[in-house]
């Protein structure tokens, strides 16, 4: 299983992110390769992106899913308990084999341009932590904090997360 979602520095809603940020590394123990969304853009990206939307913030709304490569699911569907519960979303299911298989090799092709890999270091070599593996500026690199952020922003995500609010998220 692959997961695509919003890294802390693309995200629009930080508590949400508060509510996920708490699972990756049981995402990742589980054996789900876990990728978040590469924020950094050109001043030119970030113009276009405020002209056509207002914001200037990258961000992953629509949800896809891909089951097997042969169903598609397109929808606003959040896997959260106020989705199910409280919200009211929509989404549709095709059963395509062709669009699936063309929307899974879109993902193989160019996940590493878009996205940070997560990989959970060997508890074995030292404490267990997360480690953020991407392109940025052309070369590769390694990050051992959440890309593009502080560490206040860091602090106020960990201090959020401490709160039992997972089913208003």
């Amino acid at each position: 299983m692959r997961i695509l979602t919003n890294s802390l520095a693309s995200n629009d809603v930080p508590i949400v992110h508060a509510g996920y940020a708490k699972y990756r590394k049981d995402l990742l123990r589980a054996g789900v390769e876990l990728f978040e969304m590469n924020k950094k853009f050109t001043s030119e990206e970030r113009k276009e992106k405020r002209r056509l939307s207002g914001s200037s913030k990258a961000s992953l709304h629509a949800k896809s899913f891909v089951f097997d490569r042969r169903q598609v699911f397109i929808g606003s569907l959040n896997f959260d308990p106020r989705a199910w519960v409280h919200n009211t979303e929509i989404g549709v299911v095709f059963n395509q084999p062709a669009i699936a298989t063309a929307m899974s090799n879109w993902v193989d092709r160019n996940i590493d341009k878009v996205a940070f890999r997560l990989e959970l270091v060997d508890p074995e070599k030292g404490p267990e932590k997360i480690l953020w593996r991407g392109w940025v500026d052309g070369e590769e690199k390694t990050f051992d904090t959440d890309p593009y952020t502080g560490f206040w922003q860091r602090l106020g995500i960990g201090f959020l997360g401490l709160f039992p609010i997972e089913s208003q998220l």
